[in-house]
């Protein structure tokens, strides 16, 4: 697991960095604006092999695509892995997509002008998908929309999240209902480096690590009470197994790290005040430094102590797998409470029915 931020910061850090540099697509107006080196990757099952979609945003007019095919062992010929990755820049003016220019950052063949060609094609279908879908392509709910999408055999039905980066797609589902088009994975990233993204190769299938914790279930119980602002007060149930590093901060040996904290809005611009919450929780669902969430794997539950984001992420780095748990409360228009738990997934899948009885304990009022 990594080393954890400074306390007083962990929280902090998170909300000021909403806000730097919003963008969106040429004609489109988002509910939560896309960031600067925010990404997706889908897999695209209109492709014979295992093949992969990727876009990453970098600033205004500015995006990257890449394709992405996994070497393949057990068929003849053997197919080689194919990567190739394009630089695109938009004339920002439009409401449409028109290239202004182009360069291709990886080694090409002749033979790979058809993912070339695939590429820019997805980069115009996506975004007019998109486009159409609803008034300025503004996504404020999750919808399903039939369109007719040639990549996969014509009529289709588009399912849109606005929390989903960039063409907030979640997936494509064929005539048959069958899903031809499917969200794998999104993140943001942290450095000016791309590596996050042109590092993606694919999610384990195996998602167990070789974690564990010994829980000792005589363990005295302790009430944890923070009052960080007046008026409102953040509890939660842990015990004598967890080691308070901060009044608002605890780690259970090397296996779980827990957070949680007040966020002040009441200096935040009015126009960004409203969508706080929803940019949060995007956030929340995104893989960042090596990490990558199973996307089709995360939930959101609204229950009285708030919104609940859960989530399974492969650690590229360490090859480990963690579970992390969100917990988001509206206490007033100027005041927002966090709670974070991350487990280790070995330890988490052996001891869930403890972790799941730590949140079920957590409250915000």
């Amino acid at each position: 697991m990594k080393s954890a931020p400074s306390k007083k910061s962990f929280f902090s850090v998170l909300f000021f960095s909403l806000f730097s540099c919003l963008f969106a697509l040429p004609g489109v107006t988002k509910k939560i604006p896309d960031l600067s080196g925010q990404f997706v990757y889908y897999e695209d099952k209109s492709f014979e092999r295992e093949s992969y979609f990727g876009i990453i945003f970098y600033d205004e007019g500015t995006y990257g695509l890449r394709y992405f095919a996994p070497s393949k062992t057990d068929v003849k010929p053997l197919l080689p892995k194919k990567d190739i990755q394009i630089l695109f820049s938009l004339d920002i003016t439009k409401k449409y997509v028109e290239l202004t220019g182009e360069r291709i950052i990886s080694a090409i063949t002749p033979e790979d002008t058809d993912i070339i060609n695939y590429l820019h094609d997805m980069l115009y279908e996506l975004t007019a998908r998109l486009q159409k879908a609803s008034p300025n392509g503004f996504i404020e709910d999750k919808i399903t929309v039939p369109q007719e999408f040639e990549q996969f055999g014509g009529e289709v039905k588009v399912n849109f999240d606005p929390l989903i980066p960039i063409f907030n797609v979640k997936s494509i589902e064929d005539s048959t209902g069958k899903i031809v088009f499917n969200l794998v994975t999104a993140g943001q990233l942290s450095s000016s480096s791309d590596e996050n993204f042109s590092a993606f190769e694919g999610l384990p299938v195996k998602t167990e690590d070789q974690h564990s914790f010994s829980l000792n279930k005589k363990a005295e119980k302790q009430k944890i009470t923070y009052k960080k602002t007046s008026g409102y007060t953040q509890k939660i149930t842990l015990d004598s197994q967890w080691t308070a590093k901060a009044e608002n901060f605890y780690t259970l040996s090397n296996s779980a790290i827990l957070a949680f904290d007040v966020i002040d809005l009441s200096k935040t611009d009015s126009a960004q005040k409203a969508n706080v919450s929803n940019t949060l929780l995007q956030k929340f669902t995104l893989g960042t430094d090596g990490t990558y969430p199973y996307s089709q794997l995360q939930k959101l539950e609204t229950s009285a102590s708030g919104t609940k984001v859960s989530n399974l992420f492969f650690n590229d780095i360490s090859k480990s797998f963690t579970r992390d748990f969100k917990i988001l409360t509206q206490l007033d228009e100027n005041h927002l409470a966090i709670m974070s738990l991350t487990v280790f997934q070995g330890v988490y899948s052996k001891n869930s029915k403890y972790f799941d009885s730590v949140l079920k304990s957590y409250s915000a009022k």
